[in-house]
């Protein structure tokens, strides 16, 4: 079985991902549930069981002892030779990691096992004659079963596609057989879980392999959709969300070159579930089904915000990479960012320049909502850019663009101060900028700047005060 996930970057980099910190999450409520429903209607749940699949003990004994004897050698087989081969290649993190994970989920099973006092009998009788050899049956035990889920969970981040794929189905399969041949209860659910949530803690504890594209995967990726790269180096941005590059094409053309994987659409899942569970309306809309369709949604908004008017850099490729990857690349412009920018620098006339790019977006309702000074750009030509439409919606509704008025509107404060901000914002929309108010509020703001708004406790009261001068609101 393969210990190295294709394309991804050094397995010697030990990162903890976005992802595990997800999976934690997600095996904890389910862990947390299943307890609950075991509290509260374990009896009945197994009585039920117990009779709605007692038909199983109607199959053939020698069909269902053969494919219980086989998944457990599958299972003892394929444990001992990835042991052997995690040894020969000195993979002594990896082995540190499953070692811990199998004692956490030994201990977390234990405590819960004495709560689990509902029990029947199995529900097919196997061959023992057959099954002496698995300790006439009771191979594996319900904590054998947690330690098992706990190891593959905790090695997951080292294992290949397909090597996942496999351990996965031979340890379902194993609880599966396990479930049947054992007492009817909650221990194989039970046993499940905790190794889940055990392995996922450990991973989130102790770190894992980085699983971030590789350059040359990315380069690749890019070749098969007819982007044939010179260069590409890491770019030092700000730009959070993805992985960030500066890539030169054969033919001498700059790219801008942006890498999501799933750490991103983890974090960007933790991100949302946390924006749920505030009580308050920042108007998000429902996660995408998958990562392919939340690039693919920033390239739409992209395509549709230029093709309206607003500058920003042409898309010039979207490509797919391995490990789990998407690729967006678009046209570099020379230039920098307005946080690189004093308050002398950012003249009006580039100030009403942004304002009217922020115009078009809102007149087509394309709700940029990330619109802290990182994403306005200004060109070595003078020119001013709208960059990174990666959290933007299209058809927006009101609350997202009033939120956006106010992000821009306290933004361009925290560098021009608040009287200038909302003079010019004020001559772009009139008194439409009205509808900032009850958005100009720390919670619907962007991190960088809530920070802002950290350093000058003034700032956001300022902002206010101006805009209700300008608008006698």
């Amino acid at each position: 079985m393969s210990t190295e996930p294709k394309g991804a970057g050094s397995a010697h980099t030990i990162v903890r991902s976005p992802a595990d910190v997800l999976r934690l999450v997600v095996a904890a409520v389910a862990f947390a549930l299943l307890l609950l429903v075991e509290l509260f209607f374990g009896s009945a749940l197994v009585e039920f069981t117990a009779q709605l699949l007692q038909g199983a003990s109607a199959l053939p004994s020698w069909l269902l002892t053969g494919v219980v004897i086989v998944t457990r050698i599958g299972v003892t087989v394929v444990f001992w030779v990835g042991l052997v081969v995690s040894l020969w290649r000195r993979r002594f993190r990896l082995l540190l990691t499953m070692v811990v994970a199998v004692l956490a989920s030994t201990v977390i099973y234990t405590l819960v096992d004495d709560a689990l006092e509902t029990r029947r009998e199995s529900l097919v009788t196997l061959n023992d004659t057959v099954l002496v050899v698995f300790d006439e049956g009771d191979y594996p035990t319900a904590a054998a079963l947690a330690a098992a889920i706990a190891l593959l969970t905790a090695a997951a981040p080292w294992l290949s596609r397909r090597g996942r794929r496999l351990g996965w189905t031979l340890v379902v399969l194993l609880a599966v057989s396990r479930f049947l041949t054992a007492p009817v209860s909650f221990d194989s659910p039970v046993a499940f879980a905790s190794g889940w949530f055990a392995g996922a803690a450990v991973l989130v504890a102790m770190g894992a392999p980085a699983r971030r594209a590789s350059r040359d995967s990315v380069m690749d990726g890019l070749t098969g959709v007819g982007v044939d790269l010179a260069e590409l180096e890491p770019a030092a941005v700000d730009a959070r969300g993805s992985t960030p590059y500066f890539g030169t094409t054969t033919d001498g053309h700059r790219l801008f070159v942006k890498v999501l994987g799933e750490d991103e659409r983890s974090a960007d899942l933790l991100f949302r579930m946390y924006r749920r569970v505030l009580p308050r309306d920042l108007g998000d809309e429902r996660p995408f089904s998958s990562l392919r369709r939340a690039v693919e949604h920033e390239a739409l908004v992209a395509l549709a915000a230029r093709d309206a008017g607003v500058r920003t850099p042409r898309l010039v490729a979207f490509a797919a990479c391995e490990p789990a990857s998407f690729v967006l690349a678009y046209e570099a412009i020379e230039g920098a960012s307005w946080d690189r920018f004093t308050a002398d620098e950012l003249t009006p006339d580039k100030v009403t320049a942004l304002w009217e790019l922020v115009q078009i977006l809102r007149r087509h309702r394309i709700a940029h909502r990330d619109l802290r000074l990182a994403n306005l750009f200004l060109g070595a030509d003078g020119e001013v850019w709208l960059i990174d439409f990666g959290f933007s919606e299209l058809a927006a509704s009101d609350t997202l663009l009033a939120t956006d008025l106010a992000e821009l509107l306290t933004s361009m404060a925290s560098v021009v101060g608040p009287e200038a901000s909302i003079a010019a914002g004020y001559a772009a929309v009139g008194d439409d900028i009205v509808e900032a108010l009850p958005r100009l509020r720390s919670f619907a703001l962007s991190g960088a700047t809530r920070s802002a708004v950290k350093a000058d406790p003034e700032l956001l009261p300022g902002v206010e005060r101006a805009v209700r001068a300008a608008t006698g609101a």
